[in-house]
């Protein structure tokens, strides 16, 4: 089955789509959250391992060793920039090849629309949202003014177009890189889930259509 990557605008609602179209596929989802997770995973119990494998991303957690799961939580944690170090982009583009061999997972940024970008079965989505929107999403859950939104916004994305522009010398917002562009202004969220489950279901090797 198909590997879905996932690249967005910052606060497009993009996780709620990853996790409603990871419910209609039954697919893994892959994203910074669960790796920084595996590092409590690796000092868990046997007991409370055992706990934790019943979720569905359990399967992946087997593909990522302490290493990766500490520079990962690096940063999460904001402790480094992520073009400071060079071990957070090496560590993840050997996890994200690793992940898509195991197939039925959505692969939630990581630039691995470039590192998959010829990947046979990779399924590239890119989500966005007009500004106001996600102004507004900001507000609404995170009791943000307009200004502090608005610099949110224009940081985070500022950070994650070098970060593709560095080591894949490609632009973030390149439509090319992606078989599908939705704008989550224009098609409601269950809608754009619906048709991309569709896709996928009648269409388990995308790159061979």
């Amino acid at each position: 089955m198909p590997v879905v990557t996932v690249s967005k605008e910052f606060a497009s609602e993009s996780e709620d789509f990853a996790r409603s179209l990871s419910d209609r596929l039954g697919y893994s989802i892959l994203d910074k959250q669960i790796v920084a997770a595996a590092a409590q995973e690796l000092n868990l119990s046997e007991t409370e391992a055992l706990s934790f494998q019943k979720e569905r991303e359990s399967r992946l957690l087997r593909l990522i060793d302490r290493y990766t799961s500490t520079v990962v939580q690096r940063i999460v944690d904001r402790s480094y920039g992520r073009l400071d170090d060079q071990a957070y982009h090496q560590v993840t583009v050997n996890l994200v090849k690793k992940v898509a061999e195991e197939g039925n997972v959505i692969i939630f940024g990581w630039g691995a629309q470039c590192i998959l970008e010829d990947h046979p079965d990779a399924l590239h989505l890119r989500l966005v949202k007009r500004i106001e929107d996600r102004v507004r999403w900001l507000r609404t859950h995170f009791d943000m003014d307009e200004r502090s939104a608005r610099e949110l916004i224009d940081r985070e994305e500022r950070e994650s177009a070098t970060y593709i522009e560095h080591y894949f010398n490609r632009s973030w917002d390149d439509a090319h890189l992606y078989h599908l562009v939705l704008n989550l202004s224009k098609i409601p969220l269950q809608a754009a889930v619906d048709l991309v489950a569709g896709w996928v279901e009648a269409h388990p090797h995308p790159s061979g259509t």
